[in-house]
């Protein structure tokens, strides 16, 4: 049985074909408490065979914490803009995203590249040192049960040499949010809103959200009012709170949110971001709130509710007089806590946002809103001042004063800019961490943690395993990280890829803390050679390998 195994980085993306050209990986560095990845490559050049893998050699605070999963290919008719230059291929195809776990083992196709996903997280307590990682692969013929077979089983192993240094990976500081879609769990799963069966869905996938440095949450006060086309199409109800109007007296019950909040936390999740108050893209309308009167829930509120309509002002400020002394009894604070007006307005919707950031700096008192948009304008006429622009804007901002200074991207392509679609090579997604630290930003923020219908909710029902384009509508990759398995999470390669671009930042951070901001940016630029940008980095994954393992001897150094 003719076979090939090879250790490759996290940033290589192994095809299902019979070539692979990326160089064995010798070694990783991680600080204690890190997580950190590496993949095994392999190939067997006969049919019907299948492999295992098992722990050969490891310390024994690590054996338990090494986690092994198949790399699947999924299918994808756009997994990247055609005009894009920086990809590994803009062409319809299967592509290594999903990470399965691995119940007994892994079939592979004849002569063709496959891939195991591995993880080791290391524990706070490790001893600081060099260790060889030795992996068991096994290959075995699915004809092994006939005399004829010869070569039933072969084994090999791969062996990896880590560092752990002597450091220990600090608390996140950055503000990281994918938004997160309860309505697209309770749809998929078919279970009730707000049902023990949701409630049991949303802690394994807030676990997962947090265990990946996501640290912010989209917090569904109603249905979240984005990617819909007011009057045609419409969400699940999924709305945290119960509200009721008597008599021309509002009561909120704010149970639900009470389990959210505390739901959340449990699960490592320490920000909070509330839902946007009106309609994406213009501010046109209020978003869909249910209201009980009369013993019947009905949309008080939605798309034929105009912006300025007072009764929906009058809403929010009875609303807002008993939410944030409920939030502050929740040890929510303005520091921990956001509010959003409206996702992505352009410029002709300056107006209609004054009128409703002059709503909210009455209602809020001294709580914050952010709001993904790329137009100065409405940071200089004192609307906004937490913007958040797009990656490709965001140099337009430096220049401004902002109480935080925050970026988003969704799914764009120019420059080679960070991103995270099918096509992209992994480098453009982890760089992301080493360029929000350059731009000293606050918070990062996305869209699609698990958005799991088509654009503009024209339908509930994709199979994203099938379509992972939303109904042929983005490329692969940009609505959501995580894939409805069986009973939970099934994370991608882009999860996990991204999740080591936040830990390299909090890692720069980390040096910081050693020396100066000034210090580390000049280390930087000498490393690259130049200040990078959003559109300019060296576009080769051994930078950024070789970047952060030099960057953790420069703190185990400064720890010695």
């Amino acid at each position: 049985m003719e076979i090939e195994t090879r250790v490759v980085s996290s940033l290589e993306k192994v095809f299902c074909s019979s070539t692979l050209e990326s160089a064995p990986l010798k070694k990783l560095s991680a600080l204690k408490g890190e997580r950190v990845s590496f993949q095994i490559a392999v190939r067997c050049k006969v049919e019907c065979a299948s492999l295992q893998v098992a722990v050969a050699g490891a310390p024994e605070e690590l054996k338990e914490k090494i986690t092994f999963r198949e790399v699947l290919c999924v299918p994808s008719l756009m997994p990247a803009v055609k005009a894009d230059k920086y990809t590994v291929s803009t062409e319809p195809g299967l592509f290594p995203d999903a990470l399965m776990p691995i119940k007994k083992d892994i079939a592979i196709s004849a002569d063709n590249w496959h891939a195991v996903w591995v993880s080791v997280d290391v524990p706070e307590s490790a001893v600081p040192g060099k260790y060889d990682l030795k992996i068991k692969v096994s290959f075995t013929s699915r004809y092994a049960h006939c005399a004829w077979c010869t070569q039933p089983v072969v084994d090999t192993e791969e062996s990896i040499e880590l560092e752990i240094v002597n450091a220990k990976l600090p608390e996140q500081e950055l503000k990281v949010t994918h938004w997160f879609y309860s309505d697209c769990l309770q749809h998929h799963y078919k279970v009730s809103a707000w049902s023990e069966e949701h409630w049991l869905l949303l802690e394994k996938f807030f676990r997962n959200y947090a265990a990946h440095n996501s640290n912010l949450l989209l917090t569904p006060l109603w249905s979240v009012p984005l990617d819909m086309i007011p009057g045609r199409t419409t969400r699940p109800l999924s709305q945290l709170l119960k509200i009721t109007l008597e008599e021309d007296k509002w009561s909120f019950d704010f149970s639900r949110l009470e389990r959210w909040i505390n739901t959340a936390r449990k699960c490592g999740i320490k920000n909070f971001e509330m839902v946007h108050a009106f309609s994406q893209w213009g501010l046109k309308y209020a978003p869909e709130v249910m209201v009980e009167q009369q013993g019947r829930e009905r949309p008080m509120f939605g798309h034929t509710t105009p912006q300025t309509a007072p009764e929906y002002a009058e809403f929010l400020r009875a609303l807002m007089k008993e939410l944030l002394p409920f939030l502050r009894s929740m040890e929510l604070t303005p520091e921990n806590c956001y509010f959003h007006i409206s996702d992505e307005p352009q410029e002709s919707a300056l107006e209609n946002y004054r009128y409703a950031s002059n709503l909210f700096k009455e209602i809020l008192d001294g709580f914050p809103y952010i709001d993904a948009l790329s137009s100065t304008k409405f940071l200089k006429e004192g609307y906004i001042d937490r913007p958040v622009p797009h990656e490709g804007e965001l140099d337009e901002f430096m220049n401004e004063k902002v109480a935080e200074r925050w970026v988003y991207y969704a799914g764009q392509w120019q420059d080679g800019m960070p991103g995270r679609q099918f096509g992209m090579p992994s480098l453009r997604n982890r760089v992301l961490g080493i360029l929000l630290y350059v731009y000293g930003c606050d918070g990062f923020l996305e869209w699609g943690y698990n958005f799991w219908f088509s654009q503009f909710n024209r339908t509930w029902d994709v199979d994203v395993w099938s379509d992972s384009n939303c109904e042929r509508s983005f490329c692969s990759g940009g609505a959501y990280l995580v894939y409805p398995g069986p009973d939970g999470p099934i994370d991608s390669l882009r999860h996990e890829v991204i999740a080591e671009g936040f830990r390299d930042e909090m890692a720069l951070r980390l040096l910081e803390k050693k020396s100066s901001r000034e210090t580390v940016l000049k280390w930087l630029d000498e490393e690259t050679g130049y200040r990078i940008s959003m559109r300019k980095y060296p576009r080769d994954e051994k930078w950024l390998l070789e970047l952060r393992n030099k960057l953790n001897l420069k703190l185990a150094e400064l720890n010695n």
